[in-house]
């Protein structure tokens, strides 16, 4: 076996050259020592949300962790939703109502923002958290300016029970200066 090895770097050094083959050995190295370097600031920013319980207030989550987001940044908290995806939340068995112009039990249609204000309202109680998963999806059956006044009467709402409100928000789907107006009135999470 050592002997095919030493084979095969003599044949990679005729072909390639010394300094390319040296080059080439090392890029793994270097690709695993980057990924530990990059590895230990997402944990650090993941942990200093997960040291304290979140304050109530208004947030954006831009990620699609959901796993990460109800068992970490909102472990202490009750959660409700209401999503565009309920497959992400199915597993937790939280109440949610799904953003959706299928008529059906727990689907609410997303042209319908005052109904879906009234669901939120009353399913929020003091020191829970509501989960707001499709923003993008409402801003397109309703516009931005509809929607944003929605989740501004939302949140105030939401603020006068002491809870929390979290926006899961791809920022990639949204123009630039509406992502700038969610970005006043909603800090960013992790």
């Amino acid at each position: 076996m050592t002997n095919i090895n030493f084979a095969m770097l003599f044949v990679a050094n005729d072909l390639i050259g010394e300094g390319t083959y040296t080059a080439l050995f090392y890029i793994p190295f270097a690709f695993g020592i980057l990924k530990n370097f990059l590895e230990i600031f997402v944990s650090r920013d993941k942990q200093k949300v997960s040291d304290k319980q979140l304050p109530s207030g208004a947030y954006i989550y831009p990620s699609l962790d959901v796993d990460y987001l109800l068992t970490e940044v909102l472990r202490d908290r009750k959660p409700v939703a209401v999503v565009r995806n309920p497959h992400l939340f199915e597993k937790y068995e939280l109440p949610f109502v799904w953003l959706s112009k299928v008529r059906k039990e727990n689907a609410v249609s997303p042209t319908h923002l005052e109904k879906i204000l009234h669901w939120a309202v009353t399913r929020v109680t003091s020191e829970d958290a509501l989960i707001i998963d499709g923003i993008e999806y409402l801003i397109l059956e309703n516009g931005f300016e509809p929607v944003f006044r929605f989740l501004v009467n939302l949140k105030d709402q939401i603020l006068l029970k002491n809870s929390v409100l979290i926006l899961v928000v791809d920022e990639r789907a949204i123009e630039e200066k509406h992502a700038f107006l969610l970005q006043r009135e909603f800090k960013k999470i992790l």
